[in-house]
């Protein structure tokens, strides 16, 4: 009922702001004024902003519609920032994600003279593979050991069905931590179990139940490859899907199995505070920090503008230009950088910088997830600071929007220094004051990793 209440209220304020919007665009036609106005364009996201303004100069009004010191991820529109959108020429937005309003707002303007640009849309997204990454400084023998067993996965059902055929309750007994439920679609499941009493072995496995499964059938239940470690780690695809682990010993049998723990998916389309990116697939929405794919997120601003206000091509053209060779420049800077640094991997409160690793061969480890707002588990945070510690990274880098209690305890525990890097979705009160814009941050990311990776 509030979901409908507020959906009235958002509809009845667009119907009253195109009214106005109608009515002062007939007195000023009356009046012979307008000839000379300024396109009024919303944005979502900083660079956005920065960037249509740069190739807009003379003939456009931006304005950002999340403010000074917000989150992208988590923001909600005001009534009167929904109202400026219905009356704006255009609306740019980054998409892929990262804006959990842009849907709504969309939907509102569809029937409304409103041009709508999704830019992200013009370029190839990464995939997301946050989280990946911190397998790679576990026990690589225990998984290699499962494929070394040629048809072990084969034994494995059998055993499963052959050891619930013979009963396990003489098996000793396995706990699974992590979380099970809360979960939304797409989410990241990550389970670790431990035996009740040490036997001494190590060979894990996995297996998944359907959630239409009967679990007294054997063969429903199904292994998961090329894992023979204590830690799971999927997807919440299907709510009600069941998880369970065995320890299986020299002789395959079986040492110690746990109770199965069902994964509980809960999808509200009114949830404010989380992360709406994974309704998106799997993909990194950060695009804007790839200078290279930025010039093809800006040209699609200046093809918005030139269909807006085609007698200004020329002038747009010229802007645009500009722009890219500050993209170019900003590129080699980052070219620059990669081949100066002895390290090649930085750790960082929020995994948003996937597309510098895709680019540069800059690697970045994640604390939090592509959203700041999804924390670790227990688990995942042991095996950042453990490769933190192997990598011998001195540096904790943070956003200046956002200064998550578990980065600074990663920080705590490797006694390393805090330093800033910026995200650029959207400002703080500082960057206004310094008159900050895309290129002056983005070079002070730089800098800032040419002190984490010691390119100096």
């Amino acid at each position: 009922m509030k979901k409908l209440m507020a959906s009235a209220s958002v509809a009845v304020l667009f119907l009253h702001a195109c009214s106005n919007a109608n009515t002062d665009s007939s007195n000023e036609a009356s009046n012979g004024e307008g000839a000379d106005e300024k396109l009024t364009i919303m944005t979502s996201i900083f660079p956005l902003e920065d960037w249509t303004k740069k190739i807009g100069g003379d003939y456009v009004d931006v304005t950002n519609v999340v403010p000074v010191g917000a989150d992208a991820h988590s923001y909600e529109p005001t009534p009167n920032e929904m109202i400026s959108v219905a009356e704006a020429d255009a609306f740019i937005y980054n998409g892929a994600g990262i804006e959990a309003f842009a849907d709504s707002i969309v939907s509102a303007v569809e029937n409304q003279d409103v041009k709508v640009l999704e830019a992200s849309g013009a370029v190839d997204l990464i995939e997301d593979n946050h989280d990946h990454d911190h397998g790679d400084g576990g026990d690589h023998s225990q998984s290699d050991d499962v494929h070394d067993h040629g048809d072990e996965d084969g034994h494995d059902d059998d055993e499963h069905a052959h050891s619930h055929d013979h009963g396990e309750g003489d098996a000793g007994i396995a706990h699974i931590d992590g979380l099970s439920d809360h979960y939304h679609s797409g989410d990241d499941v990550h389970l670790t179990v431990h035996e009740e009493e040490e036997s001494g072995h190590d060979h894990w496995h996995w297996y998944t139940l359907a959630p239409d499964a009967n679990p007294e059938d054997e063969e429903a239940w199904e292994v998961v490859p090329d894992n023979g470690t204590d830690t799971y780690e999927g997807m919440a695809e299907e709510d009600g899907q069941q998880i369970q682990a065995k320890l299986f010993g020299d002789d395959h049998d079986v040492i110690a199995q746990s109770e199965p723990v069902t994964i509980s998916i809960d999808d509200h389309d009114d949830d404010h505070g989380h992360d709406h990116g994974h309704s998106h697939g799997d993909y990194d929405p950060h695009v804007w920090l790839d200078p290279v794919l930025s010039i093809e997120m800006a040209e699609e601003i200046k093809t918005l503008l030139v269909e807006l206000m085609p007698e200004q091509e020329a002038y747009f053209e010229d802007n645009f230009e500009a722009l890219k060779t500050e993209f170019e420049e900003l590129d080699q800077s980052f070219q620059d950088l990669a081949e100066r640094a002895e390290k090649d991997t930085f750790i960082v409160s929020h995994a948003g910088y996937g597309y510098w690793e895709n680019r540069y061969g800059i690697n970045q480890i994640g604390i939090a997830g592509i959203s700041p707002t999804s924390e670790p588990s227990q688990s995942q945070l042991v095996k950042t600071i453990e490769q933190a510690e192997e990598l011998g990274l001195e540096y904790v880098l943070f956003e200046p929007n956002i200064t998550p209690s578990v980065a600074q305890t990663v920080q705590s525990h490797l006694g390393a220094e805090a330093r800033f890097i910026h995200p650029l979705e959207a400002l703080t009160e500082e960057d206004v004051e310094a008159g900050a814009d895309y290129f002056s941050l983005m070079h002070d990311n730089i800098e800032t990793l040419r002190t984490a990776l010691s390119a100096n």
